[in-house]
C-alpha cells in the first residue's frame, strides 16, 4: 500500500472520531484501534507511548472537568462537562492509536520518498520531510552530548531530581547544534540549486496505482460529507 493511501486511512478514523459524540461507536472504535496495536506484534512495544500519553491526559482532564477541583477549594459540584471530557479522551484515544498503527506500517524512508515522489511543490515536500530527516541525526547528537557530559561528571544517571537539574547540560548544547546546523543545511541546499528545478527525478519511487489514488480521493470526499452532514445536524 502506497503510504498516502495509509495516510488517508488514518486521516479518515481521526475525522470520523471527532464527528461522533459520545456512543457506542466511538467505544468501540477507540478500544479497537488501541487493541490492534496490542494484537499486532510489530507495533506492540508502543502501547507505552500511548500509556504514557493518555493515562496523564485522563487525570488532567478528570481534574479540571469532572468538578471535583472546584468541589475541593469550596466550590459546587458540577459534574456537567464530564461527558465532553470523556468523549475528548476517547476521541484522542483512537487518534494516537491509528497514528501508532500508521507510522509502524510505513517506514519514514518510504514516506520521505513518496512525498518527493509527488506532485507536490519541492520546497513543500522537503517541509514535511525536514523534521523526518533530523530525527535520526538529532537522536545521535543527543547521544553524543550524553557520553560527553557523563564523561565530565555532570550526573545523568543520579536520581530523578539530580537528572532533573542536569538536563539543560543536555537541552542547550543539542539546541546549539540544531541552529548552527541550519545554516550549514541551507548553504548546502543553495549550492545544489535547490528551487531551479520544480520536479526532480525519485530514486525508486513507491508503487502506486491509480485505484489507489482513486481511493484516496474517495476518502477525502468521504471526510467532507460527514463533515458536511455534522454541521447540518
Amino acid at each position: 500500500m502506497h503510504p498516502f493511501t495509509s495516510l488517508a486511512l488514518w486521516l479518515w478514523l481521526s475525522a470520523s472520531v471527532l464527528f461522533l459524540s459520545l456512543s457506542f461507536p466511538l467505544l468501540i472504535i477507540s478500544s479497537g484501534t488501541f487493541i490492534s496495536v496490542l494484537l499486532w506484534r510489530a507495533s506492540r512495544w508502543r502501547w507505552r507511548f500511548i500509556a504514557w500519553l493518555m493515562i496523564p491526559m485522563a487525570i488532567g482532564l478528570w481534574l479540571v472537568h469532572s468538578g471535583w477541583l472546584y468541589w475541593l477549594t469550596g466550590g459546587i459540584l458540577d459534574t456537567s462537562q464530564q461527558t465532553m471530557a470523556i468523549t475528548l479522551w476517547l476521541r484522542l484515544l483512537a487518534i494516537i492509536s491509528g497514528a501508532q498503527l500508521w507510522l509502524q506500517y510505513t517506514s519514514t524512508e518510504q514516506f520521505i520518498r513518496a512525498l518527493f515522489a509527488s506532485r507536490l511543490p519541492m520546497s513543500l515536500s522537503y517541509l514535511f520531510a525536514g523534521p523526518l530527516l533530523l530525527v535520526e541525526q538529532l537522536y545521535q547528537q543527543l547521544h553524543n552530548i550524553r557520553e560527553a557530559q557523563l564523561a565530565r561528571g555532570v550526573p545523568l544517571d543520579g536520581s530523578f531530581w539530580q537528572r532533573l537539574i542536569t538536563l539543560p547540560a543536555i537541552i542547550l548544547p543539542l539546541i546549539s547544534h540544531v541552529l548552527s546546523d541550519l545554516t550549514i543545511r541551507s548553504a548546502a541546499l543553495d549550492m545544489r540549486g535547490f528551487r531551479i528545478i520544480a520536479k526532480r527525478t525519485t530514486l525508486s519511487p513507491p508503487a502506486d496505482t491509480s485505484l489507489q489514488a482513486l481511493f484516496r480521493y474517495f476518502i477525502l470526499l468521504l471526510i467532507f460529507v460527514e463533515g458536511a452532514i455534522w454541521l447540518w445536524y
